[in-house]
């Protein structure tokens, strides 16, 4: 996690002041949205990226509402409450399903468990990929995005590791996620 702040910092800093880096999209630094990226964000990406790495089914349940929740969000409903009503339903459905043997949950347990190291590389890599929508695509900074993705692909491993290592670890995860986007948020507005 040193080495990547280290890094962040040393490519970050020069490439903006040289105006070599790309523009976020759409962002502006008030105070909600350096809520949003330091501490909403982290929270979120972690429970669903992280949480269902020590597999069972109330994760999985617990991942898989929250990206149903984000997805709803961003594309269908344009209330927020609305969005999160749908999700809280839907798990308390798949809470139910849990409590009464739901078998895709079963199933969906079992072969997670059976192929670990796919899921937990898999989960990583859509890290890593997902980050980069945080860049306005422009070709004349395609050469970055390769550094960024291999960037946000290594912290999915890094966090991947807390997770799977410590009993405690997604508390670990979600801390370290919380430090490095506060410290390149931090960098980023100035």
């Amino acid at each position: 996690m040193v080495i990547d702040i280290i890094a962040g910092i040393l490519i970050v800093i020069p490439l903006r002041y040289f105006n070599l880096f790309p523009s976020l999209k759409e962002f502006k630094f008030t105070p909600y949205n350096i809520l949003k990226i330091t501490l909403i964000l982290p929270i979120i990406e972690e429970l669903i990226f992280r949480l269902p790495l020590r597999i069972s089914k109330i994760n999985l349940a617990t991942s898989f509402s929250l990206i149903i929740f984000l997805v709803l969000n961003k594309w269908c409903f344009s209330n927020i409450y609305l969005a999160l009503s749908f999700s809280l339903v839907l798990f308390l459905i798949l809470y139910i399903g849990i409590r009464g043997g739901f078998s895709f949950l079963n199933r969906l347990t079992i072969f997670f468990t059976n192929h670990f190291w796919m899921f937990f590389y898999f989960q990583a890599i859509v890290f890593g990929f997902l980050h980069l929508t945080n860049y306005r695509i422009d070709f004349r900074y395609f050469y970055l995005f390769t550094f960024f993705a291999i960037n946000y692909i290594i912290s999915g491993f890094f966090w991947g590791y807390l997770r799977v290592r410590f009993t405690y670890g997604i508390y670990l995860c979600i801390a370290s996620h919380i430090v490095v986007n506060s410290i390149y948020c931090l960098i980023l507005s100035s």
